[in-house]
């Protein structure tokens, strides 16, 4: 009787469901034995950590922007004067050291100031001067002579009565995307580091080393001035000064095994 109540259960199952349900009686005894020796984890083990490089580098680019300016009202005269004092300029700057096809040609601009109202708020239709201005610039690799230059041009511009309304510099490093892969895996090395810290300084943890890496994300490069630790969500990019440091960061999750 017994028999033949199985062969009436059985009678519609093919071989394939029979396959199906073999297979899924297997997976739960194995799943069943690993979570009893709790080899199985329903949750993954992260340490989450910055790492950061840094390395200070020399800047061997620098652009050198002078103008001269010139009040009156007579505008012709403005631009007569200001290219004897412009021509003075561009002879010392020479002196210096520079090479003449350094400097590049001159643009004149001209402004028409007007006479405050006695108010003091706005200005009249009166003219008060016309501020004529001469400008030029100066490339070069030599940085630092650039750097003694623009003080030495303050003291020789005042000495002749040459009004200088621009004497400013920019230093750049043209390496700078060069540094950045360098950067970027002696940040992930620091953050390895910073991790394995971590986890062998913490009380209750045995056994416990740190994996692989589950996730990294680059932060926003640092240019400063060297010695400054300025941070902007948005990168500094320093060109102020000559000696700079490129700073990278990199947030990282290890594996914790």
């Amino acid at each position: 009787m017994f028999k033949k109540r199985i062969k009436i259960v059985f009678k519609d199952v093919t071989p394939n469901l029979l396959f199906i349900g073999a297979i899924v009686l297997l997976s739960t005894v194995i799943w069943s034995n690993a979570f009893s020796k709790k080899e199985i984890k329903t949750y993954k083990n992260a340490v989450s950590v910055i790492g950061v490089s840094t390395k200070d580098v020399v800047s061997d680019k620098a652009v050198w922007r002078i103008s001269v300016s010139k009040k009156s009202l007579d505008r012709a005269k403005n631009i007569k004067d200001i290219t004897v004092d412009e021509n003075k300029v561009r002879d010392y700057i020479i002196s210096l050291g520079f090479d003449k096809e350094a400097l590049s040609s001159s643009q004149i601009s001209v402004d028409t100031n007007y006479k405050a109202k006695e108010t003091g708020y706005g200005d009249t239709t009166i003219v008060e001067n016309y501020e004529t201005k001469s400008y030029f610039t100066i490339n070069t690799d030599d940085v630092y002579k650039v750097s003694e230059g623009t003080n030495k041009l303050r003291q020789y511009s005042e000495e002749n009565n040459i009004i200088l309304s621009s004497n400013s510099t920019e230093y750049t490093y043209s390496k700078y995307e060069s540094e950045k892969i360098p950067l970027l895996k002696l940040a992930i090395g620091d953050a390895q580091d910073r991790a394995n810290a971590l986890v062998n300084a913490t009380s209750g943890v045995s056994k416990t080393s740190i994996g692989k890496i589950l996730s990294a994300r680059q932060g926003v490069f640092q240019v400063n001035s060297k010695n400054t630790e300025s941070v902007s969500d948005y990168g500094n990019f320093d060109t102020s000064s000559i000696e700079k440091t490129i700073r990278a960061t990199v947030s990282v999750d290890f594996n914790a095994e």
